[in-house]
């Protein structure tokens, strides 16, 4: 629900309970006089996400005039890979909207980062996440005037106009509510909307700049998600639609904490507090036994919540989830949520199984009797093996220790032909999507260093892995 990519201000702190608002709830639009923080002149974005390619060449022209003086090639890489990576991230930190939401969504691939350049990377990630420029006060109050009525301090015992934690496409403020209950308020920053879907058109045609950063990724494949989901993450309603249905489910859960959502609008949440210790403070400077806990509790909301109640969490990132005093996760973000009727396909689990297994006759069965082949497609066991590595790999072992070192060889090693097979396969919604959000939580496992029972997890909650190997007909 909170798409707090955040910056918690040293409160290991988050949010979240049930009643829309009726009678101080003004659903009103925001007239043209509310001049947005974000930038939203469309040249004037354009302009600085095309400073990204600019710089580049820029650099790389300096670097060779710094070899011919004597400067090691080693020597001048390095530096132009720092540069490059805070210019990157300080031009989609500072547009917010669909440019700083990508730049989010490859953090979540930062661990394939190989180690020799990887550092400048991790930094400039780490400083998107956390340091979003604030909205101003006044834009604030404008906000929940719009949104929750002119009177909409009496809602409140207190509001602290200090932001908790900055987002893609909001902020946070910590408040107490009118009967005393500590909550947050998640604002959606004015103009949010309309600099979303122009970022992200934009973001499309710089493919090929984004692969830079980690070559062997399907950062197509992220842009495109991104898109598919954008309408989705812009009406807070939904949002909070999505965090009541599993707040409800996983009520009274010894290993979950999904707050209750107290009230929503369109362009605002609010929603109990709740503190814990945040995976991204947990992956920066965790215990052993924290990244392990972690690690464990989100792989097995991933398997859980399509069999639950058949909806998948398809946003894996650090600043969604945090750890309790207790030890359960706390989920608190559910602007990326999937229905997923009738849960996990089986086919998910069979394929993940047979290809374990090396059963390739009865995968290829598996897959063309799912139409999950393209007619007339050729795709060679070879490369079938190798986009299955990431699945199966963790389940040859009782527990698997997910490390970078892991992800980046998985990334060295991925082909071209990798990235051909998968367009050749005709994955539906129910199969890719499941995929790529297990993906993700693999990368994050590994920037948490964690040692997950991945293998038993799977058999609980996976339909068709752990049945006999029939191919279906």
């Amino acid at each position: 629900m909170m798409r707090v990519k955040a910056r918690m201000n040293n409160e290991c702190s988050r949010l979240i309970i049930d009643c829309h608002i009726t009678s101080m709830a003004r659903f009103t639009v925001m007239d043209d006089r509310r001049v947005a923080d974000i930038k939203r002149g469309q040249a004037a974005r354009n302009a600085k996400l095309a400073s990204i390619p600019v710089g580049l060449a820029g650099r790389a022209v300096l670097g060779l005039g710094k070899r011919l003086t004597g400067k090691s090639k080693d020597e001048v890489n390095t530096k132009l890979i720092e540069k490059t990576a805070h210019q990157l991230f300080s031009v989609l930190g500072e547009l917010k909207g669909g440019a700083m939401k990508v730049g989010q969504a490859l953090s979540v691939m930062e661990a394939a980062i190989p180690e020799e350049y990887g550092e400048p990377y991790r930094e400039a990630l780490t400083k998107l996440q956390k340091d979003a420029p604030p909205l101003p006060v006044n834009k604030v109050h404008r906000v929940l005037d719009a949104q929750l009525g002119t009177k909409w301090r009496d809602r409140f015992s207190s509001f602290n106009d200090t932001p908790v934690a900055s987002a893609s496409i909001g902020q946070v403020h910590k408040a107490v509510w009118s009967y005393g209950r500590e909550v947050a308020v998640k604002i959606q920053y004015p103009g949010a909307d309309e600099a979303l879907r122009a970022d992200l058109k934009t973001m499309q045609r710089m493919v090929g700049i984004l692969k830079q950063l980690s070559p062997g990724a399907d950062i197509q494949g992220v842009v495109d998600e991104l898109v598919e989901r954008t309408e989705m993450e812009l009406d807070y309603r939904l949002e909070a639609d999505n965090q009541r249905a599993f707040a409800k489910a996983y009520q009274g859960d010894p290993r979950f904490v999904v707050p209750n959502v107290v009230a929503s609008a369109p362009k605002v949440i609010i929603q109990e507090w709740i503190d814990g210790v945040p995976m991204a403070e947990i992956i920066r400077n965790g215990t052993a036994q924290q990244r392990d806990r972690m690690g464990k509790l989100l792989l097995e909301l991933t398997f859980d919540s399509p069999r639950r109640l058949e909806m998948l969490h398809g946003d894996a990132h650090p600043g969604n989830f945090m750890l309790l005093s207790d030890g359960r996760m706390g989920v608190i973000d559910f602007g990326a949520i999937a229905p997923l009727p009738g849960g996990f396909p089986v086919e998910l689990g069979m394929s993940i199984r047979l290809a374990r297994d090396k059963n390739y006759n009865l995968l290829l069965q598996t897959m063309e009797k799912a139409g999950l082949i393209q007619k007339g497609r050729q795709v060679s066991v070879r490369d079938i093996d190798e986009m299955m590595h990431q699945y199966v790999e963790p389940i040859k072992v009782e527990v698997f220790h997910y490390t970078r070192k892991w992800l980046q060889q998985i990334s060295l090693d991925r082909s071209v032909s990798h990235i051909k097979t998968a367009r050749q396969l005709d994955l539906p919604a129910t199969l890719a999507l499941p995929m790529r959000v297990i993906a993700s939580v693999g990368a994050i496992l590994c920037q948490l260093d964690a040692h997950v029972p991945t293998k038993a997890l799977t058999e609980k909650l996976v339909p068709g892995f752990a049945e006999p190997d029939t191919a279906i007909v």
